[in-house]
């Protein structure tokens, strides 16, 4: 019948369903909607995979190893688990193997993963393969992620990127460099534009889990693990530079705005509750009600800020940091005490870790970066070799 509702909602354009059911149902819906209107009922399908217990096996009443969903949102003990199965219509031989597989696979019950961590997960998972062998650790693994969201918003706020504050930060409408950049300032800019990019391909592909690793990278070793923790000495300072605290706020924020947009539509409560703390332009004036209903970032937009040769240049000085954290871990070096470094690199290498020792000083735990112009002689004992490179080698000096 043509009635409106058929009007306004057929034909669709994107079908999601399982492939066990392609021919069973998906079938027969094109060949009864052709029969009867003519007309495809939708033009593209996306099959999902079939979601397994951590073992590969099918999730089963009659295998009782069946996770309700609502048990991974807001968790459940195992005693409470085991009442389950006692209720279900399970044989007395089938009843032990699941309860004594429920012991080994959650000895602790099912920790509260919440909504958000639940569908990332899912997302991150969904590579379009046949199969999903659920680990409900990996979905607390997110949980934790989110924790991380909450932490960075939390470190926004106590500096002044808080709605609720006396002399909140106010963002301008549009985005402009103050002049005061650093390199590390325009190096997290580029990667929130790599982001922004891989997120835009992912979702019109349906590549899930490449929307997914983009956030998950940017927020968490971009943004939380290197970005803010080069600003806190700057934004700690017992002799401020202002304008440079308000480059950093402003990068800052743009990278929490966008970041948050990005996130939305995989992880909607917790980015909505966290983007409704954040300053908006003109004292949120005209401003969207809702982050749901906020314009997602375009990669056409953030294009020009995208500099490969600069990721470049901080994944060396990461990798050189961590060589140095892995050499403290080994040596079971755990003083708070800040080392000296002193690095032989080639020239190259020689003004990289100059332009960034900046960086490497707060994240490394280093107090003065020295570059020697020769290799230490066998009778200098006081030097340690830390790290080596075809480029550089690294050296603490001895104790």
């Amino acid at each position: 019948m043509e009635t409106d509702d058929l009007k306004r909602f057929f034909p669709t354009t994107l079908l999601e369903t399982g492939h066990d059911i392609l021919f069973f149902w998906v079938a027969r819906m094109v060949m009864m909607s052709l029969e009867l209107t003519d007309r495809l009922p939708f033009t593209e399908i996306y099959l999902h995979a079939l979601i397994r217990d951590a073992h590969g096996r099918k999730m089963s009443k009659s295998l009782g190893n069946v996770i309700d969903p609502i048990d991974v949102i807001h968790g459940i003990p195992l005693d409470k688990l085991q009442e389950l199965l006692k209720s279900s219509n399970l044989d007395p031989k089938e009843y032990e193997r699941a309860r004594q597989g429920q012991q080994e696979d959650y000895p602790n019950g099912i920790p509260e993963c919440g909504t958000d961590a639940l569908r990332f997960a899912f997302c991150a998972y969904a590579n379009q393969g046949r199969d999903i062998n659920l680990d409900v650790l990996r979905v607390k693994g997110y949980r934790h992620f989110c924790n991380k969201l909450w932490n960075a918003i939390r470190f926004a706020m106590s500096k002044n990127l808080d709605i609720n504050a006396p002399n909140c930060f106010e963002p301008p409408a549009e985005f402009k460099f103050t002049g005061a950049e650093t390199p590390c300032d325009l190096w997290i800019l580029s990667r929130l534009s790599y982001a922004i990019e891989q997120c835009e391909t992912g979702f019109n592909n349906y590549l899930f889990p490449q929307v997914t690793t983009a956030i998950y990278n940017f927020w968490l070793y971009d943004l939380c693990d290197i970005y803010i923790e080069y600003v806190k000495k700057d934004l700690y300072a017992k002799d401020p530079d202002l304008k440079r605290q308000e480059t950093i706020k402003l990068i800052l924020y743009t990278c929490l705005d966008n970041g948050l947009r990005l996130i939305a539509p995989i992880m909607p409560f917790v980015s909505e509750e966290l983007y409704q703390r954040l300053p908006k332009p003109n004292k949120g004036l005209n401003a969207p009600p809702s982050l749901c209903v906020t314009p997602y970032p375009q990669a056409s937009q953030f294009k020009k800020y995208r500099n490969e040769n600069l990721e470049a240049s901080v994944a060396t000085v990461d990798e050189a940091m961590n060589k140095i954290r892995s050499y403290r871990s080994a040596q079971k070096i755990v003083s708070k005490e800040k080392d000296d470094l002193y690095i032989r690199a080639s020239p190259s290498a020689s003004l990289l870790f100059s332009e960034y020792a900046d960086l490497i000083q707060p994240l490394a735990n280093i107090n003065n970066i020295q570059l020697l112009k020769d290799e230490p002689t066998a009778d200098q004992t006081e030097y340690t070799s830390i790290a080596t490179t075809m480029d550089y080698t690294l050296y603490f000096k001895s104790k």
